[in-house]
């Protein structure tokens, strides 16, 4: 009988102790911002320097480099930046995911079917904004849909308005300004 009482007595502070922590991460509400906006930096084929590629092909009809044709398949883990430049900007997290070519006019691909996760950590806000749509590549400004999101923009629905700010070399510098609703 003792030695039940004394196990009970030491279990007692850890239940406590688990229950305080349960409690506190409650209370953390997402905080839920109504606009992100970062700048998306997208280094493929870089035949000078191939180790500063962010994005490599992995799949696609005869997997040649030398064109961006229907059906190929690319990977990215592009760093995320609050400005265009990614020398002197702030980085915000990073963007992962595949882009499908998925529309060529000559051999040229000029759409990309878009998913991928921006993995947001700026102190400010935390969590990850899930993308998918078409990019229409040489259209000016296009829009692709917010599916999801974890942390401070859990359940986010939304659309981004993407812009082409730069290309730089072999980098794309893309600028993304996202519009987010809460469910």
């Amino acid at each position: 009988m003792e030695r039940s009482n004394s196990r009970r007595a030491f279990a007692a502070p850890f239940i406590v102790l688990a229950v305080v922590v349960m409690v506190s991460s409650a209370s953390q509400e997402p905080k839920r911002p109504s606009s992100v906006s970062f700048y998306m930096h997208d280094t493929l084929q870089n035949k000078t320097h191939p180790w500063t590629d962010t994005a490599v092909e992995v799949a696609g009809p005869h997997h040649n480099l030398t064109g961006l044709g229907f059906g190929k398949i690319i990977v990215f883990n592009d760093s995320l930046t609050d400005g265009p430049s990614l020398a002197s900007s702030k980085v915000v997290g990073k963007g992962q995911g595949v882009y499908i070519y998925d529309h060529t006019q000559a051999g040229v691909a000029f759409n990309a079917l878009l998913l991928f996760s921006a993995l947001i950590e700026t102190g400010e806000y935390n969590g990850t904004i899930n993308f998918m749509g078409a990019d229409v590549i040489l259209a000016p400004s296009r829009d692709i849909s917010v599916v999801g999101g974890t942390g401070d923009f859990e359940m986010a629905r939304g659309i981004a308005t993407i812009t082409t700010h730069s290309i730089d070399g072999d980098t794309f510098i893309v600028l993304f300004k996202i519009k987010l609703i809460y469910w």
